[in-house]
């Protein structure tokens, strides 16, 4: 599949074998804390994508009303989704067995995304990524699952696929218990098959106390993912998934600088929206150049939040 060069205009999705007209979905994770990430997120991909006209699905369990209006203020169509109560009930008993992952638990709530069906794709992506360009010629892909190698592969290493653990490269080779081709799972294109309860029910069935026992990975829900898809990925251009912490080996393994890319992933510990990060910028630090790129678009996102929203308050009175 060759996904390079300048992308093709915005097509329209065609009818399915049935008939019925399916579109492509963004899905994402939100909470209070990350919403400015997330609107971001979306309002990028709505800029670059003007003729989308599919679903946001948002999933989230107890984001505020106000956090739902501002998405909401973005686009006509967003749909809210809560997690089952199946995996709140699982990420309960892997917090109560290991209380250090407690925080991240949240990342798990992704999984919903694989019970959004009736699409012809569904675009899932963390919250701290920057549309930069257009990437709809995804959404024509045969693919089953198009993504983005990890920061690992893209050093030319592998991970233990107990741990997730980085292994040296040549441990790689034909190792047994190794997994390679590790993809970051902050940008995955899911093929319409994909999602459904029998896929759902088997990803839930792998979010076990056991999972996380002999690890201290920070890519939690990483671990899940590649686990379950290795040997049935297609990873793509870095392009599509330029992970900041990753740069110098993107542009050793790829040839493409941050400029180059179609999306941009701020997999930092600092995220631009973080008080102590602007702070910083603003008495001439020296944070991630690509912090100003995010800046712009949250300007952006609120602009066009603002206008969405003025014109929705708008009345009109007849005089007589």
């Amino acid at each position: 599949m060759a996904l390079s060069g300048t992308p093709p205009g915005l097509t329209e999705p065609g009818p399915d074998p049935g008939g019925e007209h399916r579109k492509v979905c963004l899905a994402t994770v939100a909470t209070d804390g990350f919403l400015p990430g997330t609107l971001v997120m979306v309002a990028s991909f709505l800029k670059a994508h003007p003729g989308f006209d599919g679903d946001v699905a948002v999933i989230h369990d107890g984001l505020s009303e106000e956090a739902k209006a501002c998405l909401g203020a973005l686009y006509d169509r967003v749909r809210f989704e809560t997690p089952s109560a199946e995996l709140k009930d699982r990420l309960a008993r892997v917090g109560a067995a290991h209380p250090r992952f407690a925080p991240i638990l949240c990342h798990l709530h992704a999984f919903e995304a694989y019970r959004l069906a009736g699409y012809r794709k569904v675009l899932l992506c963390d919250g701290d990524l920057l549309f930069r360009q257009p990437i709809d010629e995804l959404f024509d892909a045969e693919d089953l699952l198009l993504c983005c190698g990890d920061q690992v592969f893209l050093a030319g290493g592998c991970r233990d696929a107990a741990s997730f653990m980085p292994l040296a490269a040549p441990s790689c080779a034909g190792a047994a218990g190794a997994l390679g081709q590790t993809f970051n799972d902050g940008f995955l294109v899911l093929d319409g098959n994909l999602p459904g309860e029998r896929r759902y029910a088997d990803l839930l069935a792998l979010v076990t106390p056991e999972t996380w026992r002999d690890t201290d990975t920070p890519h939690f829900k990483q671990l899940v993912h590649n686990r379950y898809f290795t040997g049935r990925q297609t990873l793509i251009s870095s392009a599509y998934n330029y992970i900041l912490l990753a740069a110098s080996a993107i542009r050793a393994r790829e040839g493409l600088a941050a400029r180059d890319a179609k999306v941009l992933h701020f997999n930092l510990n600092a995220k631009p929206w973080m008080p102590a990060t602007m702070l910083r910028w603003m008495n001439g630090g020296t944070p991630v150049p690509e912090f100003r790129l995010w800046y712009d678009a949250w300007m952006d996102s609120l602009s066009v939040g603002h206008l969405r929203a003025s014109k929705r308050s708008v009345r009109w009175t007849v005089v007589a």
